[in-house]
């Protein structure tokens, strides 16, 4: 995931990042918001970032659904968003 790989070049704690063994995202939010409390831009997009995929996106071999009623159009705006994180 995008949003995984540049919080993980953010935070720049490979040891802390090597001993996730499990929810990564939401502990790479977690040390983010730790390092960069006034990034309020950035937080906003991550928070989405947790909102809208994980638990409410089921995807398959063949398709996407998600599980919750929201548009196509979100989750492409949110990936955009995170794809110009800088």
């Amino acid at each position: 995931m995008a949003a995984d790989k540049f919080m993980v070049a953010k935070i720049n704690d490979t040891k802390f990042v090597e001993a996730i063994k499990e929810n990564q995202t939401p502990k790479l939010i977690a040390k983010f918001r730790k390092q960069f409390p006034d990034d309020l831009g950035t937080l906003g997009i991550l928070d989405q970032v947790a909102l809208m995929t994980p638990e409410n996106i089921h995807v398959n071999a063949f398709m996407y659904e998600p599980i919750i009623d929201m548009s196509d159009d979100q989750l492409k705006k949110l990936w955009a968003a995170v794809k110009a994180l800088p």
